[in-house]
């Protein structure tokens, strides 16, 4: 549903305001709330009692609504209004209807990426502290915005907006961390030691009222660089994940694959399980059939650096070809001083034309909170998914633009290494707050995965990564739930680079 607060323009969707503009120039992507348990999952919002009173220039919308689930439970209502002179207030209350452990409570303002990164912002904190900063260009490790009572900044466009906070403390987040095409600015800070206690009866009031204090005119324009970026001329290798439960390619299968002129097949071997071998040579098996050599992951716990020269006498027994290794620690899934120190001398006395890398399995986060001594490597590597926060459609899709902006951070932090992003898929592959699934796990599986809008994400994907400059990635698996091979929009887009 479109409304209007002045000249503000809001799409009202399940209960949260998407997409406030004005004219074409997106201002902020979202206002919404979330209830996030100690692994950071995300509880389902029921909605009652909904009433929407519209008119041409102003809005106002109540509702009820119920958490019951990740052993979460409280009701509360949600008070939305929107003037005609483009403020729109949002209150939020809440009451918790058992005693229960969270991460996050409360209200959200997703800012977008374009326009508003690198561009000038003031923050007030409760105690009347002011300082001036910007929205950063290169992706923040850590929170640029804490203690956050007022911000007013600047768009590229030539607006200048408020957002005013109150019933708790507020700061701001990168969300490129996670590939998310935005920043957020959320509730309950991260000094707060989590997972807090919420005791049943606890009442939490919160309030965020947003303000254009100055709109640029209608016809302005902003060049935005992901798009306008000149493409990098060496061309981007692509291949694909090995089927992660092992089954085996079949001949026609693989010949439909060979079509998409594959540069390699990812493979993870994790040295603690007892039948590793056993899972690179099936991964081994379905190359051949491709025609492609493996870029491998190698996952290694303590002690099992004393598996590398049986690691080599089985790449040498089953002349397997490999073109990288990836090298991880199994418990955080990143890479440490310590592992590349041990482990890298080995393979560049006994492999010394496969190229070796470094980063994390895990979300970009990790990648940029976790540096290593990249001249030990030839390349970084982290893996990328649309769905860290949130599922729906409209999300995944503007996420995809994120991919330019994890790849040209990448390259700065490490001195202009080469960049792999691997895997690229759909869903998280599994939860880095939880201790690592080390091996056995099987995915999720996404419903979308074998429709025209899982290719449309990756024809945006691919086109982002060429412009940023990476080097390699590998999306999805061959075959299977989670794979590319029954989706002939997918293949035309994977084929058609």
């Amino acid at each position: 549903m479109i409304l209007n607060a002045g000249p503000i323009t809001v799409h009202y969707e399940n209960g949260f305001l998407r997409t406030l503009s004005a004219g074409s120039r997106e201002l902020l992507r979202m206002i919404y709330f979330a209830f996030r348990d100690p692994n950071w999952d995300t509880a389902p919002i029921r909605i009652s009692n909904e009433r929407i009173e519209r008119q041409d220039d102003t809005f106002q919308i109540e509702y009820d609504w119920f958490v019951n689930d990740l052993e979460m439970q409280a009701q509360g209502y949600i008070r939305i209004k929107g003037e005609s002179d483009g403020s729109i207030e949002v209150q939020f209350r809440a009451e918790a209807l058992r005693t229960f452990q969270r991460n996050r409570v409360g209200l959200c303002i997703l800012h977008p990426i374009v326009a508003t990164t690198g561009q000038p912002c003031q923050i007030t904190s409760p105690d009347g502290t002011q300082i001036t900063s910007r929205f950063p260009e290169f992706i923040s490790p850590h929170q640029p915005f804490l203690n956050i009572q007022t911000m007013t900044w600047e768009t590229a466009f030539g607006d200048t907006l408020r957002l005013d906070f109150s019933g708790d403390v507020f700061e701001t987040e990168d969300q490129r961390n996670w590939t998310d095409a935005s920043f957020k600015t959320y509730s309950t800070p991260l000094t707060i030691p989590i997972p807090a206690t919420v005791q049943t009866g606890t009442i939490i009031e919160q309030a965020v009222r947003f303000q254009p204090i100055k709109l640029a005119d209608q016809t302005v324009s902003v060049v935005e660089n992901r798009v306008d970026a000149d493409v990098p001329t060496t061309k981007l290798r692509i291949g694909l994940g090995h089927r992660i439960d092992g089954l085996l390619l079949l001949g026609e299968e693989a010949r439909r694959l060979k079509k998409l002129d594959l540069s390699h097949l990812r493979a993870d071997v994790f040295f603690a399980h007892p039948k590793w071998s056993d899972y690179l040579e099936n991964a081994w098996l379905d190359a051949q059939l491709l025609n492609v050599p493996l870029e491998l992951a190698l996952f290694f716990e303590k002690g099992t650096k004393n598996q590398l020269p049986d690691f080599l006498a089985f790449l040498s027994t089953e002349s397997i070809s490999v073109q990288s290794l990836s090298l991880f620690n199994s418990i955080n899934q990143t890479t440490s001083d310590t592992l590349l120190t041990e482990v890298v001398p080995f393979f560049r006395d006994t492999l010394p034309d496969i190229r070796i890398g470094g980063g994390t399995n895990a979300n970009f986060a990790e990648f940029n909170r976790n540096p290593f001594r990249y001249d030990l490597v030839d390349f970084v590597t982290f893996s990328a998914n649309p769905q860290a926060h949130a599922i729906d459609d409209q999300t995944i899709m503007e996420n995809a633009t994120a991919h330019f902006d994890v790849v040209r951070s990448a390259k700065k932090l490490a001195g202009d290494k080469p960049v792999h992003v691997s895997p690229i898929t759909l869903l998280p592959r599994f939860n880095p707050a939880l201790p690592a699934n080390r091996f056995g796990y099987t995915p999720l599986t996404d419903e979308r995965q074998n429709t025209k809008f899982a290719a449309e994400w990756t024809r945006i994907s691919l086109q982002m990564l060429r412009k940023a400059g990476a080097e390699s990635v590998t999306y999805f698996e061959t075959h299977g739930p989670r794979g590319v091979l029954n989706n002939e929009a997918l293949m035309a887009v994977l084929a058609d680079r």
